[in-house]
């Protein structure tokens, strides 16, 4: 018993130290992503998150994610309003109204040194009660001088429930 534990102990260190230890590092710059477009799946036919909100959730702060190592000095960071939503639009589904569904609070946010990640607020309006609408907004990260938006998380959609 004592030999075929000792031979199958050995055949295991063997095999195991055959495998070939990779290190690997982030060399690129550095990117940015929305923390909610990480967590929550694409929509159906889009490559970005729709997340549900009520008309009255108020402030909503985003996180915005550096992959890489943190940068040794601040960064701003710029976030704008995507209008290519048209293919999400429906009689129901309406484009959402800056400064009547919604306020983006900054447009442009800092990014301190040796941190991986700052937060964006962003507001959901009350308009009121429009019976059987819902109203769309996608923002878009544009990233800064030295760090870029990661194409996957870049963008994240609310779709601001009216009713």
């Amino acid at each position: 018993m004592k030999k075929n534990l000792s031979a199958l102990l050995m055949v295991i260190g063997l095999a195991t130290s055959c495998f070939k230890e990779y290190d690997y590092t982030f060399d690129q710059a550095g990117l940015v992503e929305f923390e909610d477009a990480v967590r929550n799946a694409p929509a159906p036919g889009a490559a970005f998150p729709i997340i549900g909100v009520p008309r009255t959730q108020g402030v909503r702060n985003l996180q915005v994610n550096l992959v890489g190592r943190p940068l040794p000095s601040p960064e701003i960071l710029s976030i704008s309003v995507d209008t290519a939503v048209s293919a999400f639009l429906s009689p129901t589904i309406i484009r959402a109204v800056e400064g009547t569904h919604f306020r983006l609070n900054e447009r442009e946010i800092i990014l301190k040194a040796d941190t991986n990640f700052t937060v964006c607020p962003f507001t959901i309006l009350n308009p009121g009660v429009v019976a059987g609408r819902q109203a769309l907004v996608v923002l878009r990260l544009e990233g800064g001088p030295t760090v870029l938006p990661s194409e996957n998380y870049r963008r994240v959609g609310f779709r601001i429930d009216l009713r």
